[in-house]
């Protein structure tokens, strides 16, 4: 008997210790990380190509970046082509492209900027895979700036408003709200073609705390936007920065 009951009460030890071990499982929603389930924002990556007819770069490099960004989203990139010269050419177009480059010689075509001055590509051929790598390291930064926007029609009139918000655990300083609109002119090298630039109406942002919004308006007028086939940028850029940073882009149909 003594025996039997020895045995049974390392049974009954044995058993306690592995219900001991056996793990609690979280209800619903216990456990869950602070943030999970919210949305992360993407940088944006804004392609601007400056170039002119008769460049022979400049047919080189073009169906490359078009090619590019026919396989990726506008949620992940945005190319705009801006004449400098020529056909195309505006004083709004020419006065960035000398923004972005005081001195005359370089500014010579094509001249292909990846958020700014982060990375370029300059008077020379290229190839797919150099121009991706571009692409894909300006896609790996963590986005400071969420933009979200809509545009709103009536006849001629288009209206683009929307807020930037400060996603960054900084402060951010002197930024720039600016936007351009762009259009398939039919050929390769024109297939997102600027049309205008907004910076008669682009907004300075003096200081914008973590979790602050800023809200923008922009008016176009003269034409019918569908009609047309526009197509609409509205980015953020920091001037005062080395390399003319664009923080952040979003697309606008």
């Amino acid at each position: 008997m003594k025996k039997l009951l020895l045995i049974l009460l390392v049974i009954g030890l044995i058993a306690c210790l592995f219900v001991g071990c056996t793990p609690t499982v979280p209800s619903e929603g216990e456990g869950e990380g602070e943030g999970e389930g919210e949305d992360e924002v993407t940088r944006v990556v804004l392609v601007e190509i400056f170039s002119q007819f008769g460049c022979a770069y400049c047919d080189i490099v073009e169906p490359i970046m078009e090619e590019l960004a026919g396989e990726y989203s506008r949620d992940e990139m945005i190319l705009v082509e801006e004449r400098a010269h020529g056909l195309y050419s505006t004083d709004e177009i020419r006065d960035r492209y000398k923004w972005y480059f005081p001195s005359i010689s370089d500014r010579s075509t094509p001249n292909v900027l990846f958020n700014g001055l982060n990375q370029r590509i300059h008077h020379t051929s290229t190839t797919y895979y150099i121009a991706k790598s571009k692409i894909e390291t300006e896609l790996s930064k963590q986005a400071k700036i969420e933009i979200s926007a809509n545009r709103d029609s009536y006849s001629t009139t288009n209206t683009i408003s929307g807020t930037i918000k400060n996603i960054n655990s900084s402060t951010l300083s002197n930024l720039v709200i600016n936007g351009m609109t762009f259009k398939d002119r039919g050929q390769t090298g024109l297939k997102y073609c600027v049309a205008d630039i907004l910076e008669e109406q682009k907004k300075t942002v003096a200081t914008l705390e973590p979790g602050e919004s800023y809200s923008f308006s922009f008016s176009i007028d003269g034409f019918d936007w569908e009609g047309n086939n526009m197509h609409g940028v509205i980015f953020v850029q920091d001037p005062d920065s080395t390399k003319k940073e664009v923080l952040q882009s979003f697309y606008i149909d």
